[in-house]
């Protein structure tokens, strides 16, 4: 099926419009906009509120030309957390440093809040499934309202990943099994590996998408339709050589392979060990460059930095299972800080609602 019978343009969500106060368009005919619109990109790009920056937008027509909601002038605002609001479990987007909400509607927010689930932010694009089998998937860019919907997934998967070209990737860690699909496709292609190998995480790292294969091994990824060759990077693992740690996932900063570790055994624990491929192993580390990692819940969410705005450098963001939890892990001194979001319609902390964690949601990389 072809790519633009599945591609379709909506207006944005109305959080994006609602941000600022409207003006006649004889007004914006007749009056010269202040500052002048050469300067504006600039002003923009150093605004750190998506309230301010939609209200810089709306404020004249020569402006919303010059500020299409896109990577370069969005390149100062902070992360945002997207919980859900209790009960009626619709979403919103909650900023870390202003504890401020943020609110929008989303395409399918006529139908039962609970029949749609938001399973990760990339790109711009929210990526979401129907909480039935089979799933169906939608990418809802979320500021310029385009949508991409996706045939129906053929098996059970409870992992997504999301490449520079939209390529859609689901697997199940500690499954042999992987499912993706690319614009375009009328479905869905799985592909298996050798019955001795199974893959715990998948990450794509400019371009290329690395394995973590039988709990530790790298390995890069080359999808076919029915096959997936792995091609290991390093020896086996010792004893000696064996990260500490458990619950391991696939990271990225800077453009170098990372390996996270959360460790439970008495008090929350993170470490990070970066892939050194002239020496074919793991190293440990305590500094990020100034850089932060942010984890969803369950993966990888995105680097940022160093100095961005509004985030603490060379730290772990992790999202907690509770709604609007969030872990903040210095690596330097190995202290943590649980943090909550509290907002108008924030879930009770001992309630027993269905489990949605937040997603991480970055303005910045759209």
């Amino acid at each position: 099926m072809a790519t633009e019978k599945r591609r379709r343009r909506h207006s944005p969500p109305a959080a994006t419009r609602s941000a600022s106060p409207t003006s006649s368009s004889n007004s914006e005919a007749t009056c010269s906009p202040s500052p002048p619109p050469d300067v504006v990109p600039d002003i923009a790009s150093r605004l750190t509120s998506l309230e301010d920056f939609f209200a810089l937008r709306a404020s004249c027509r020569a402006y919303r030309a010059l500020l299409p909601p896109f990577r370069g002038v969005l390149a100062s605002q902070s992360p945002l957390l997207l919980v859900a609001l209790f009960p009626s479990f619709t979403e919103a987007l909650f900023h870390l440093s202003l504890r401020r909400l943020h609110r929008f509607r989303l395409p399918w927010a006529h139908h039962l809040s609970v029949s749609r689930r938001t399973l990760l932010y990339a790109h711009g694009y929210l990526v979401t499934d129907t909480d039935h089998y089979p799933a169906r998937l939608l990418l809802l860019h979320l500021f310029s309202g385009e949508q991409i919907r996706l045939p129906k997934v053929p098996g059970p998967f409870s992992r997504v990943i999301l490449s520079d070209d939209l390529a859609v990737v689901l697997f199940r860690p500690g499954s042999s099994t992987v499912q993706h699909c690319h614009l375009g496709d009328a479905l869905w292609r799985v592909a298996c590996t050798d019955a001795c190998h199974v893959i715990d995480d998948l990450l794509f790292v400019d371009g290329t998408l690395y394995a973590l294969v039988n709990g530790l091994r790298l390995a890069t990824v080359e999808l076919s339709d029915n096959s997936l060759e792995l091609s290991f990077l390093g020896g086996e693992l010792d004893d000696e050589s064996r990260p500490a740690g458990g619950l391991f996932r696939l990271g990225e900063c800077g453009g170098d392979v990372l390996l996270i570790s959360e460790d439970h055994t008495e008090v929350l624990v993170y470490h990070v060990f970066r892939w050194l491929s002239e020496e074919g192993k793991w190293a440990s580390v305590s500094s990020l460059g100034g850089r932060t990692l942010f984890l969803d819940y369950y993966g990888f969410a995105s680097c940022l930095g160093p100095d961005h705005p509004g985030i603490r450098g060379d730290c772990l963001y992790a999202a907690g299972l509770r709604l609007g939890e969030w872990h903040e892990y210095c690596l330097a001194d190995g202290t943590c800080d649980v943090r909550y979001a509290e907002y108008p319609g924030a879930p009770p902390l001992n309630n027993r609602s269905p489990a949605r964690p937040p997603v991480w949601v970055f303005p910045s990389l759209c």
